[in-house]
């Protein structure tokens, strides 16, 4: 039942964040026009932001303390309902701001309550391993590349969207029953044990917050058409999702820092290179689960709150971008990888998962 759970939050993550970026983007400018111009649509897409990433931390406590709400399920519902608001809008008129309010605050709440019943889930039933959260984590980017690329037919797509929500809330609510989400998350064995506990978790949250603003500033100059812009959103998907698989093989320090530093080169010197600068946004992905995992160990009665201090720290590092024009190339991206790879240094320990023990004693293979 845990591989169906796994399997049931993994599909819903993808399509959650698919449907969520079709209600957000506005490819025509009707939510501009209706907003009153671009920095309307620009609060509009902040406020987005800081609901569905912002608020998972609270969600998280609440629904640690409620095991039996069905989260995950909760947020779908959640999500198509603020789709629907959105698709109620036929012409950009002023009388239709409601409806685009009512959209992104659901879609935001809701994708913040479907993240939180994912991530506990992948925690708690992680079995010592780090691969599980990595491949929860991972089909989101498919789900945020293929809403970008077809974020100008959603008003066609209604009926589609609908019967895809419906399809994903049952499916969360069969995975929360068959697989409760109880206990601890059983992560063990690759925090830092040098350093005291909030240390840690400070070096893993800020290595989190500076990989994330230099994801904002990856030199991508052959991404000049919808089909390549694909292609980096792959390349996310692939990091995230070898990511826990590696750090259980050969360590989370090891992997951390190795691939932090070897995406360096490859991003920068890959500009005008898809193959090159695709391998390096892979590798630039793969830190995720093993953050994750250190601060989920650390805290491991409040699997909510360490999802939701990683999404919070991503949140954080991604503001700068939503206010200026940040310059894309290696003044800012070298010393970004280099100050995220030093904190892996410092929040992370290099042992092999096989050699990882639950904190009963018992190994976890």
């Amino acid at each position: 039942m845990k591989k169906f759970s796994l399997a049931a939050y993994t599909f819903s993550h993808f399509a959650v964040d698919y449907v969520c970026l079709l209600t957000v983007l506005d490819p025509w400018g009707m939510a501009a026009e209706i907003l009153g111009g671009v920095q309307g649509y620009a609060l509009f897409v902040i406020i987005y932001n800081f609901l569905a990433f912002g608020l998972q931390m609270i969600f998280g406590a609440f629904c640690e303390n409620h095991r039996n709400f069905p989260a995950g399920a909760f947020g779908c519902i959640l999500v198509l309902a603020g789709a629907l608001c959105r698709a109620m809008i036929p012409e950009a008129h002023p009388e239709y701001a409601f409806n685009l309010w009512a959209a992104v605050f659901l879609a935001g709440i809701g994708n913040a309550f479907f993240h939180i019943g994912g991530g506990i889930d992948s925690l708690v039933h992680s079995g010592g391993k780090l691969s599980r959260s990595g491949i929860y984590v991972s089909s989101g980017a498919i789900g945020v590349a293929l809403g970008i690329y077809n974020c100008d037919k959603f008003t066609g797509g209604i009926d589609f969207i609908a019967l895809l929500m419906i399809f994903c809330a049952a499916l969360c609510f069969a995975a929360h029953k068959k697989a409760p989400a109880e206990g601890n998350a059983d992560i063990c064995g690759i925090a830092g044990e040098k350093i005291g506990t909030g240390a840690v978790i400070a070096f893993a949250l800020i290595s989190v917050l500076i990989r994330s603003f230099g994801g904002t500033v990856i030199p991508m100059e052959w991404k000049n058409t919808a089909e390549l812009g694909l292609l980096s959103g792959f390349g996310a998907f692939g990091g995230k999702f070898i990511g826990g698989f590696a750090a259980d093989i050969f360590g989370a320090r090891r992997t951390g820092i190795i691939s932090l530093l070897f995406s360096l080169p490859l991003l920068i010197f890959g500009r005008d290179n898809v193959i090159i600068s695709v391998l390096g946004v892979i590798l630039f992905n793969i830190t995720m689960p093993v953050t994750l995992g250190i601060i989920a160990e650390k805290i491991p009665k409040n699997p909510g709150i360490a999802f939701g201090l990683t999404t919070a720290a991503l949140l954080l590092g991604a503001v700068p971008s939503f206010f200026i024009v940040l310059n894309k190339g290696a003044a800012l991206l070298i010393p970004a990888v280099i100050i995220s790879a030093v904190c892996i240094f410092f929040a992370a320990e290099n042992k092999k998962n096989k050699n990882i023990k639950t904190k009963t004693g018992r190994n976890t293979l």
